[in-house]
């Protein structure tokens, strides 16, 4: 018997939307779920189950009324803890910030209420949301449900490690270097980074606190999911208007002349066996599906990789001084600190530096105009194990120049879809599809027409995979 919480959106929605079942029950399912298995992962930080339970109530009295509420009428989903949910804390990791309570709604949570969701739990994030692991000293470290002999990603590790799990139907997250695609890689998940200007953000509780230029280009709110489908239904929810995002662009739509046309890459340096065979298989399934794919590399990964972290460290550098935030970890102040290091540049040296990315994404959109997709890996580097980001200046070298694929797709502002695609014995390897401006749905296209080959990696752990954490 298919339990409750297995469900993805798509039934419970339509479970919901019958009156075969109501919001409190579901709700209830999920949050029993939380309680079986949070202990094992930690990943939801902050319970909110009477929030939960009251709206569930709110959403079983409006049906009785009149029908669904919105096309997630009753669905259980989570919010990762660095975004605003009114009255509740949001404190991105830091003990500095444990008292921080939202005076109003992210745009995105808005969105999903409207909608009818259920927000069944807070979901856990790095300090500063600036690890590809999550740990801090307010909330603890999240386990990987997989494999205790890896990380379950970072920022979005809590989210990840939640909805994987069974704790919601969607997990919200967000990808400023990678943290929406690496856990959905980590944790064997669909996901999507999406294209700058798709989803508006905007924390009411920093109203008045100016934003850093890099945040704004390469920062961006996503789901992950057990299943594309629901990547995409969330997507689209996420997606509507609000004035509270300068950079939000409403009905932006893609231009592309053959969104089969797929160029493949190992990426750039050392490639781990496992990651080489998952790129491999994916094309094949890609050609299966219609795809045509050729084994080519886009410019200037490089350059792209050292870019990046040059606009990031010398902003960082310039509005906070991290070493002097209360109660900061000292593996956060290792992993900023080499991130700086040799990296931070003049005021000189940053307007050259946006006006190189400016150069670089010319050349890029000059690529996507022939291959609007592109298969490349998460990251070149099985998921590596728990702290492993932060035991030493060579190890975190390493990882950085693995995931200069991940971190390309920051840097130009570009739509990158995460795809679980193979199972090792530590847990699942996956790869992402990168789009032109806007492409956003061709790539969850062509990380649907994987999974149909695949298959829901989830419903494994679920069915014992060894070493789950989950029994």
């Amino acid at each position: 018997m298919v339990e409750i919480w297995q469900w993805n959106t798509a039934t419970t929605a339509a479970t919901l939307g019958s009156g075969e079942i109501g919001a409190v029950e579901v709700a209830e399912a999920h949050l029993a779920r939380l309680d079986s298995v949070n202990p094992l992962i930690n990943a939801v930080t902050n319970d909110v189950r009477g929030e939960a339970l009251d709206r569930a109530r709110e959403l079983d009295e409006a049906f009785s009324a009149g029908g669904v509420v919105g096309p997630l009428h009753g669905v259980p989903i989570t919010i990762k803890e660095n975004i605003d949910v009114d009255g509740q804390v949001t404190p991105n990791g830091l003990l500095a910030n444990r008292d921080v309570v939202a005076p109003g709604d992210s745009p995105l949570v808005s969105h999903f209420k409207a909608a009818g969701a259920v927000i069944v739990g807070r979901t856990n994030t790095p300090e500063l949301s600036y690890r590809w692991h999550t740990d801090n000293p307010l909330r603890g470290e999240t386990l990987n449900p997989w494999s205790p002999n890896r990380t379950p990603g970072g920022s979005s590790g809590g989210a990840a490690a939640a909805v994987v799990s069974g704790i919601g139907t969607v997990a919200h997250g967000n990808d400023l270097g990678g943290s929406v695609r690496q856990p959905a890689n980590c944790c064997g998940l669909a996901g999507i980074r999406p294209t700058l200007g798709r989803v508006p953000a905007f924390n009411p509780s920093s109203e008045g606190t100016d934003r850093a230029l890099a945040l704004q280009l390469m920062s961006v709110q996503g789901p992950l999911a057990r299943e594309v489908a629901d990547v995409r239904t969330a997507l689209e929810i996420m997606s509507q208007p609000s004035h509270q995002d300068p950079w939000y662009r409403h009905g932006a739509k893609p231009v592309t002349s053959n969104p089969t046309a797929v160029a493949a890459t190992y990426g750039l340096g050392p490639i781990d066996a496992e990651v080489r065979d998952a790129i491999d298989l994916a094309a094949k399934h890609l050609d299966d599906a219609g795809y045509q794919v050729s084994f080519i590399d886009p410019p200037d990964l490089e350059e792209i990789r050292t870019g990046w972290r040059t606009i990031l460290a010398t902003e960082t550098d310039c509005t906070m001084d991290v070493g002097a935030i209360e109660g900061i970890s000292p593996d956060l102040v290792r992993a900023v600190g080499w991130m700086f290091e040799g990296n931070v540049t003049d005021v000189g040296g940053l307007v050259r530096a946006y006006a190189r990315r400016h150069t670089i994404l010319q050349r890029w959109n000059r690529f996507l105009a022939d291959y609007p997709l592109v298969l490349a890996p998460v990251s070149q580097l099985v998921p590596f194990a728990p702290n492993d980001d932060t035991s030493g200046r060579g190890r975190f070298e390493e990882i950085l120049e693995g995931h200069t694929c991940l971190v390309a797709v920051n840097y130009l502002g570009l739509p990158g879809a995460a795809v679980p695609v193979t199972l090792t014995p530590d847990g699942p390897i996956g790869v992402q599809l990168i789009g032109a401006p806007f492409a956003d749905f061709d790539c969850l296209d062509a990380a649907a027409a994987i999974e149909q080959r695949v298959g829901v990696m989830a419903h494994q752990l679920w069915n014992g995979h060894p070493g789950s954490r989950l029994g």
